[in-house]
């Protein structure tokens, strides 16, 4: 079922989101057990700190996790309201107890670079679905959007720079070899974690200014690609008086778009889009 529908579902939509959120939390949790943890590798946030502090207190990771996220889950209530709250809990509490199962097993491997490529993936790829169905496995960006109005400077650069000092402490406690490779898993965490999170068929957002007959252009988009468009007179410094259409396709569609316009006499500018806020939605045709 699209997830569209689903959200017109609540009950369906929180028990996907709840199966999601497993799915990311023991996907986290595997990556820091069987790749991270036993090379000394370290993810950034408050994992990271859980990470030194039950190295050098021999607290189980599972337990310190949780232990210094609850705090924060606690901030957090006011300024993200409970169903953000309640579905945080829930991925650590999944995250915490796979953290304890996966202590167990042995380590998949013990070279270095296999760890950061590996761990990083799978690790990016848990955190990205955690993010994309509404949870969250740390505080420190709970701490970063309170602190955010108050001290003016961007959550994300807060984060960048929390991050930055403890990476600096990892390298002068474990050297600088650990340090370094903990900041290329970051590096590549953050990359994976921001696709899954957004999603691999990003949208594209296309505008099209032609002279030709836009109904056409439009009927075409329609019957071919299932999109409909937008459309208002606009006027050029020097061909004078034209249309132009505004339509939001993914990057998939891009090269019918393209057989589409080819057409026609056209220019077209096409952007990313990082996020659609309302019921845009794909319209399904009827034969």
């Amino acid at each position: 079922m699209p997830k569209q529908k689903l959200k017109s579902k609540p009950y369906l939509y929180d028990i996907l989101c709840f199966i999601m959120l497993t799915i990311g939390a023991i996907t986290a949790a595997f990556s820091i057990e069987e790749f991270l943890a036993p090379n000394k590798i370290f993810d950034g946030g408050i994992v990271g700190v859980s990470m030194i502090a039950a190295n050098f207190t021999g607290f189980k990771l599972s337990i310190m996790t949780w232990l210094l996220n609850a705090p924060f889950l606690i901030l957090g209530w006011k300024k993200r309201g409970t169903a953000f709250v309640v579905r945080a809990i829930y991925a650590m509490t999944v995250f915490a107890v796979a953290v304890g199962f996966f202590e167990t097993t042995p380590a998949v491997t013990k070279d270095h670079l296999l760890a950061v490529t590996f761990g990083g993936l799978i690790l990016g790829v848990g955190v990205g679905i955690i993010l994309r169905y509404g949870g969250c496995l740390d505080g420190t960006e709970i701490v970063a959007s309170i602190l955010s109005p108050k001290i003016h400077l961007p959550i994300g650069r807060q984060v960048l720079f929390f991050n930055i000092f403890l990476y600096l402490i990892i390298g002068f406690l474990y050297g600088w070899n650990n340090g370094l490779y903990s900041i290329l898993t970051y590096v590549l965490v953050s990359v994976v974690m921001t696709k899954v999170e957004e999603g691999f068929d990003a949208e594209r957002g296309c505008l099209i200014f032609t002279h030709d007959d836009v109904d056409a252009i439009k009927n075409r988009i329609y019957a071919e690609l299932g999109r409909t468009c937008t459309i208002w007179n606009t006027e050029g410094f020097i061909g004078g008086d034209n249309k132009a259409l505004y339509v939001v396709i993914s990057r998939y569609e891009l090269r019918q778009l393209r057989e589409i316009l080819s057409n026609y006499n056209c220019f077209v500018t096409v952007s990313s889009i990082e996020e659609i806020i309302g019921k845009h939605v794909k319209l399904t045709l009827k034969d």
